[in-house]
């Protein structure tokens, strides 16, 4: 799959104002693609396979632990980047929306959005985790400071931050 390139986060920018000048059409514009988005993302998360990962190479155990938790975030990286950046776009917009569709008496659409945020929230903990450990960690997590400083253990011993140069490097 070719990286998105930040288009998620621009087309989530991109509804925000429809939402504002039309706001029953827009809202049910932006419920729809945060759900397909949402739905497609619970799949890829779903389909990461972590012995994939784990037969490859030889981990330790806190950092086959880390692999075992955010599998997605291990094999495909660059994905989980760009799907963090349009989660966080989509949970920013959602805190706006909102309150606006409440106050304009578009409940349903507010009430869809606003259960769509949790989806969002733990979403964006499987595609960001080492920002969800440091704020686990400044919580005085002791599991969450075990698995952050495995983290990158295990990203250098699996070495798949860049796909597109395995692959050369026979040629």
């Amino acid at each position: 799959m070719r990286p998105m390139k930040g288009l998620g986060a621009l087309a989530t920018a991109a509804l925000v104002p429809a939402t504002f000048l039309s706001t029953a059409a827009g809202a049910w514009g932006f419920v729809a693609l945060e759900f397909a988005f949402l739905a497609w993302l619970s799949s890829q998360v779903r389909r990461a396979d972590p012995a994939a990962l784990l037969g490859r190479n030889s981990l330790e155990a806190d950092e086959a632990d880390i692999v075992r938790r955010y599998p997605l975030y291990f094999a495909r990286p660059a994905l989980a980047r760009e799907c963090a950046s349009t989660l966080s776009a989509i949970g920013l917009a959602s805190l706006v929306l909102v309150p606006w569709l409440t106050y304009k008496l578009q409940w349903a659409q507010a009430v869809l959005i606003g259960v769509m945020l949790l989806a969002v929230a733990r979403l964006t903990k499987l595609m960001s985790p080492v920002y969800a450990l440091r704020l686990a960690t400044a919580k005085g997590d002791r599991d969450a400071l075990r698995l952050l400083s495995a983290h990158d253990g295990a990203m250098r011993k699996l070495s798949v931050d860049q796909p597109e140069t395995q692959g050369k490097g026979g040629r």
